[in-house]
C-alpha cells in the first residue's frame, strides 16, 4: 500500500513479539489524513492489543493534529496493563515533539523491530513475576473511590442544559454507580449536555455503552451532546468507534455554554 505527500497509508507487519502487533505508516499524518486513518485502523485493531508498533520511517509530513494523535493512541493503548506504543524509526526531531504530549510513559521509541521484541519479552517477564507475587497477597476491595465516575452535575449559564462533570475509569466497574446518579439527577427537561471529561482517564466496557445511552436520551429530545475537555485518547478512542460524529467536540465548557447560546 503506498501513499504520497497527501496521503496515509498504513500497512500490517509480521513481528515476533507475544501479544503485539505492527504497522507502516507512508504518507502524511496530518489533519485532512487523520480521520479515515483512525476509524481504518481501529477496525484493523478489533481486538485491541497490548502492544502497537508504528515504523513511522516513511512519514513524509506530520503536523500538531497528527503530534496529538500519536500522543493519544499511546494513551489509548497505555490504558491496558503493560500496553504502550511504540514508535520504531522515529527521527529525534519527531522524538523531542511528542515528549511532552506523551509523558506518561505509555509511548516508547525503538530504534529498530528487534530491539522492540526484547523490550516485549521483558515486559512479559516482569508482568509474569509481578502476577505471581499478587496471587499472593490479599485480595483488595473495590472502593467507593474506584466506583465513582461521576463527579457532578449542574444547570448550564443556559436554559435547558446541564453540565456532567466525570473522573476516572468509566467502566463496568463503576457504571452502576454512574447509573444511580444518571436516573436521579438527569433534568426531565434537559435537551442540551456538555460532559466535562477532564478528569476521565479511560472510557471502555459498559463506560462506552453509556455514552451510547446519553446521546440516545438527548436526541430523543432533539438536543445536543457536547464534548469539552477530552484527553487525546478519549478524542482518538471516539474515532475509533465511529462515536466523533455524535459530539460535538469543543475545548471548554466555557466555550460550550456560548456554543448553546448561540443557537436559534
Amino acid at each position: 500500500m503506498t501513499a504520497d505527500d497527501n496521503n496515509l497509508a498504513f500497512q500490517e507487519l509480521r513481528v515476533q513479539a507475544p501479544g503485539a502487533r505492527a504497522f507502516r505508516l507512508e504518507g502524511a499524518l496530518v489533519t485532512a489524513t487523520i480521520p479515515a486513518f483512525v476509524r481504518e485502523f481501529g477496525r484493523a485493531l478489533n481486538p485491541r492489543p497490548r502492544r502497537v508498533f508504528l515504523d513511522v520511517k516513511a512519514l513524509s509530513r506530520i503536523d500538531r493534529h497528527g503530534l496529538d494523535t500519536l500522543a493519544g493512541l499511546a494513551g489509548f493503548f497505555g490504558d491496558l496493563d503493560g500496553g504502550y506504543l511504540a514508535l520504531v524509526g522515529a527521527p529525534r526531531l519527531l522524538q523531542e515533539k511528542l515528549a511532552e504530549p506523551a509523558s506518561d510513559g505509555h509511548l516508547k521509541f525503538f530504534a529498530n523491530f528487534g530491539q522492540g521484541a526484547v523490550k516485549v519479552m521483558d515486559t512479559v517477564l516482569v508482568s509474569l513475576s509481578q502476577k505471581q507475587a499478587a496471587s499472593k497477597a490479599a485480595p483488595v476491595q473495590t472502593t467507593e473511590t474506584a466506583r465513582a465516575v461521576w463527579a457532578g452535575i449542574r444547570d448550564a449559564k443556559v436554559p435547558q442544559a446541564q453540565v456532567l462533570t466525570l473522573q476516572g475509569n468509566f467502566d463496568k466497574v463503576s457504571a452502576p454507580h454512574f447509573e444511580k446518579h444518571w436516573n436521579a439527577e438527569f433534568g426531565p427537561q434537559t435537551r442540551y449536555l456538555i460532559l466535562d471529561l477532564e478528569g476521565l482517564r479511560s472510557v471502555v466496557d459498559d463506560g462506552i455503552e453509556w455514552m451510547h445511552k446519553m446521546v440516545a436520551a438527548v436526541r430523543a429530545r432533539d438536543g445536543r451532546v457536547l464534548v469539552a475537555n477530552a484527553r487525546p485518547k478519549i478524542k482518538v478512542l471516539f474515532d475509533m468507534l465511529d462515536m466523533s460524529a455524535q459530539f460535538e467536540l469543543v475545548n471548554t465548557v466555557d466555550e460550550a455554554e456560548q456554543s448553546l447560546g448561540r443557537r436559534p
